[in-house]
């Protein structure tokens, strides 16, 4: 070791002091973070190397002959390599500066450095975040690029500098920071210096970046005379660009500074063009910003081209003056040439030549853009509304703005604008970019309020849309709907006609099979409609032309685009149009609500419905088609939709055409059914109680909605506890229906299956058992193994089968009903729900009491989310879940959950329902294994005097109560201890 020199030495593979490593690079050499080593030139022709440290081992590496350059620089020891963790430089940035973060990478690592970019070194499939964090971790330091971009609040890139900005153990600081592009970063990194890359030459920004990497040093001589700006100019001219510094041959549109997000499409679309697909195709409905997309890509990537070209290509006449032009300006030609010679100058110069960019913007029609595509070695970007490139490019369908793009955009027009406002208007603007862009304008300029913007938009929808469009586009979103519709109406008055259809439909995609039906439609389009080959061609006309997204046999039309075909509409127009689609939607026959495999169609259809309401229809079609819209998001258990949709119905039909409208009194079955899903019993009965007696005196006692209605009525008073009156309904239910319907039909099966639940409640229990095991038989029969109906059934009779001792069999058939369940319905289905407790109450069966308690607790937190906390299901869950406590001997736990759970189903309930003396009985038990056999005695004799009272004394629920209390009643109270 030599003295004076620093406590690390680098040695040959005989052993040698080959030479000192200089104290400098102490800190450096650590085992873990070795990085780089500077050694005088003598060394060029080792073969082995030791870098060893006292006490530590030594890291042998190879120096690769003539391997050392002029400076010094170790350059072989790569941790890479050697298998040394970590590299010098993590480059972090945003997806749309990837061009500058290939620059820094290429010419850090030509310096000798190790670095790691996630677009060189990560694979697909790699695990991003994974990555992210070791690469974080494990490199030296991290390069920021700065800019707007990088600085977006839902970028990774947020973590990657929160997470470099500490300091390392020596108290160095990790970040590096490059400024790319002029923005404003966040206050904590304000202080910190950033070099400035931008604007300057290759050379300048190189030398930059590389003094940036190495850190502050003195000067090794004397500086250089400043040379003046224009010999910069004149020097710069001769040299490679840096990213962002355009071609001289160039004439693409100013960038957009207010342009945010795209990281999607733009990164994609460069990884597309260098991997030989040389064409790409930007398509998408009018405003959705692909001109400002390809604008944004010529800007982010000029550097990586010598020409770059920008063609309007919406006049196809004028497509051959635009390559004129470009060959004068590239000097392929003088400028008298004619069109002819100087078409074939730029054809030669674009075989040739490879690092070219040409961009048709607004192509709609691929035969006038496909001859000057002919041997092209450079890239194309073409934008277009037509998406029908297919034989000319990869295509790529832009499409609206994600949220957190829209809200960005809107927070660049006005930085003040609060998240919930920001979200409310992109939500109503659909995201679409040139109506976000002409939204924040018009608030800026004019100071409105979010909410009286919106309003005006709602009621003056194609006067908010014409205000003047931002400078980044050529006209307002109104002005483009308009103009498309009157050229389309020059040549296609049925495609016209066929957009204001589809107006009067939800922004959501329209079947186009729903839309052929001449006798629903307006004369101009019902000659077309009638003719599938002509009927195509029209849909596809419209996707041509941009207003419409049109693909999978569907149409789609954004809501914006919609509010102003409709606001330019007359009154007489709209309303023949409104009723037009509601002929249409009435013809539609989406299939069973009791099946999952129509749920589908139903719910393509359900928006649309809601869309024309049907509470203000007279298509008594369309109004028993809404009826069932409301019955499939019941079955589906989507309770929390269904009730304002139906109650609607319900109150508007009531008072437009009657309460004993067949229409209203079914909306009235529904409402019920809306209301017993919901926990609130008490409620659907009232309505129940109004809404039978209509049927019975309207339609007869056999009635199909008079059934449902009095089936309805049996299991409303089941839940209320009132359990001799529902077996009474449900038994009369049963039997109408078995001679009506027959013995096998589903309707049937269900009052069997109603009835056994019942039974269930009381001293029945081998019937209701044998009554499920019959209709789950039938059930099967009839509609196979694995419908809903079957399902349910399957969970009832495991549940009758535990409560009489068949517990292994209650088991099997629990297991297996919950298992299709869940794949069929969901996870937080209602249905499968009480299927995770009755597997809880199984495992209490059979002694297994830690699983009943796993199994009831998440019951229970699934129903209060599902459900809501008070729901009655999620507080007899609740209850169970402290039965199961105390039956695994932690009473304790369970004492407190149980008055609580008592006292909310109480205050629903009155004292007097089964499931509060249930709950009260068991919080007597779990006082009493806690040694409150006083105040346990007390709660049993409040319960003994409730079922005698309501039940009576020789009942059947005040025998089995008289035995679940019989420890208590039977102990003797501790005597109170002296003062």
């Amino acid at each position: 070791m030599l003295r004076g020199l620093g406590a690390f030495v680098v040695r040959s593979a005989e052993g040698s002091v080959v030479a000192p490593v200089c104290a400098a690079h102490a800190s450096s050499l650590e085992l873990g973070r070795f990085r780089h080593v500077r050694i005088p030139d003598i060394l060029t022709c080792e073969s082995n190397v030791d870098i060893a440290a006292p006490g530590r081992p030594a890291i042998t590496a190879r120096y690769p002959a003539g391997s050392a350059s002029r400076s010094g620089a170790f350059r072989s020891f790569r941790p890479g390599s050697w298998g040394l963790p970590g590299v010098d430089f993590f480059i972090s940035h945003a997806g749309r500066d990837r061009a500058w973060a290939e620059w820094v990478a290429w010419h850090l690592h030509d310096a000798g450095y190790t670095v790691e970019l996630d677009t060189w070194d990560w694979a697909a499939g790699d695990n991003f975040v994974t990555k992210m964090a070791a690469a974080l971790d494990g490199a030296e330091r991290v390069v920021a690029l700065f800019s707007p971009a990088y600085f977006e609040p839902q970028r990774y890139t947020t973590d990657e500098w929160a997470s470099a900005f500490v300091h390392d153990e020596q108290q160095r600081p990790r970040l590096l920071p490059l400024v790319v592009e002029e923005c404003e970063p966040p206050q904590l990194l304000r202080p910190l210096i950033a070099q400035k890359l931008f604007g300057l030459d290759e050379d300048q920004a190189r030398k930059a970046l590389l003094d940036a990497a190495r850190g502050p040093k003195r000067p090794d001589g004397r500086p250089e005379f400043p040379p003046s700006a224009q010999a910069r100019g004149q020097e710069a001219g001769s040299r490679p660009r840096v990213p962002g510094s355009p071609p001289a041959v160039w004439n693409v549109p100013g960038r957009n500074s207010d342009f945010t997000g795209r990281d999607g499409v733009l990164v994609p679309l460069r990884e597309r063009l260098l991997s030989c697909k040389n064409t790409q195709v930007l398509h998408g409905i009018g405003g959705v910003g692909k001109t400002q997309l390809a604008i944004e890509y010529a800007h982010g990537f000029a550097a990586g081209y010598d020409l770059v070209w920008w063609i309007d290509s919406e006049r196809t006449g004028l497509i051959s003056e635009q390559f004129a032009a470009l060959a004068v300006a590239a000097g392929l030609v003088g400028t008298n040439t004619d069109h002819t010679a100087a078409e074939l100058a730029v054809r030669k110069y674009f075989r040739e030549n490879s690092r070219w960019l040409l961009v048709f913007d607004n192509a709609e029609d691929p035969d006038a853009v496909r001859p000057w595509l002919s041997g092209a070695a450079g890239h194309v970007l073409i934008t277009s509304r037509n998406p029908a490139w297919n034989e000319i490019g990869t295509r790529t369908e832009v499409q609206e703005f994600q949220r957190q793009e829209s809200i960005a955009l809107l927070r660049s027009r006005q930085p003040a604008l609060a998240d919930a406002e920001a979200d409310r208007l992109a939500d109503e603007l659909g995201d679409l970019p040139l109506a976000l862009a002409q939204a924040g304008g018009t608030l800026a300029e004019t100071g409105l309020s979010v909410p009286e913007y919106l309003r005006l938009l709602e009621s003056r929808t194609n006067d908010v849309l014409n205000e003047k469009p931002p400078s980044s586009y050529p006209t307002s979103l109104a002005a483009a709907v308009r103009v498309s519709m009157e050229r389309l109406a020059a040549d296609e008055p049925a495609a016209v006609a066929l957009l204001q259809v589809c107006a009067m439909f939800a922004p959501e995609p329209i079947p186009t099979g729903w839309l052929s039906k001449p006798e629903a439609l307006p004369d101009e389009l019902a000659k077309v409609a009638g003719d599938p080959l002509a009927f195509g061609k029209l849909v596809a006309r419209i996707g041509r032309i941009g207003l419409a997204r049109v693909g999978n046999a569907t149409i789609r039309l954004h809501r914006l685009v919609r509010s102003v075909i409709r606001d330019q509409l007359s009154v007489d127009r709209r309303n023949a149009l409104h009723t037009s689609a509601e002929a249409l939607l009435a013809g539609v026959v989406p299939g069973s609500t009791e099946d999952p495999a129509a749920w589908p169609e139903w719910a393509r259809l359900l928006p649309h419905l809601v869309e024309v309401d049907p509470a203000t229809t007279e298509n008594e079609r369309l109004r028993s088609l809404a009826c069932d819209a409301a019955l499939y998001l019941l079955r589906r258990g989507d309770v929390t939709s269904a009730m304002p949709f139906v109650r609607r119905l319900y109150e508007r039909w009531r008072d437009r055409i009657g309460p004993d409208d067949v229409h209203t009194l079914t909306a009235a079955n529904e409402v019920a059914h809306s209301h017993f899903q919901l926990g609130e019993y008490h409620e659907a009965h009232a309505l129940i109680e109004d809404t039978l007696p209509r049927w019975q005196e309207n339609f007869g006692d056999n009635h199909v909605g008079t059934l449902r209605s009095w089936n309805d009525l049996a299991v409303i008073l089941g839940k209320l506890g009132q359990y001799a009156l529902a077996c009474e309904a449900q038994e009369a239910v049963w039997e109408k229906r078995r001679y009506l319907l027959g013995e096998d039909h589903p309707e049937t099966l269900y009052a069997m299956t109603n009835l056994a639940n019942v039974l269930n409640s009381s001293d029945e229990e081998l019937r209701a058992r044998e009554l499920h095991e019959t209709a789950w038989g039938k059930y099967r029969h009839v509609l196979g193994d694995d419908h809903p109906y079957v399902l349910r059934a399957m969970n009832s009779l495991a549940r009758a089968l535990a409560s009489t001792g068949e517990v292994l069999r209650a088991r099997e058939l629990c297991e297996e009903a919950w298992e299709k369940s869940r794949e069929m319905l969901g996870e937080e289905h209602p249905d499968v729900l009480d299927l995770m407790a009755n597997s809880a109450y199984v495992c209490e069966e059979l002694g297994d009491f830690e699983e009943a308690c796993r199994l009831w607790r998440e019951a229970w937190q699934r129903y209060r989310r599902v459900l809501g906390e008070s729901h009655p299901d999620a507080l007899l869950a609740e209850a169970n879940l402290g039965v199961a406590l105390i039956r695994a001997n932690r009473s304790p736990q369970a004492r407190p959950l149980l008055a609580d759970v008592h006292e909310r189903q109480r205050a629903i309930f009155g004292f007097d329902h089964p499931d509060v003396m249930r709950t009260y009985s068991w919080l007597a038990i779990a006082l009493y294994r806690v040694g409150k056999v006083a105040r346990a005695r007390r709660v049993a004799d409040t319960v003994m005097a409730g079922y005698r009272r309501n039940f009576g004394e020789n009942s059947y629920q005040m025998r089995q109560t008289v035995e679940h209390l019989r420890p208590i009643l039977q102990a003797k109270s501790r005597p109170a201890k002296r003062r």
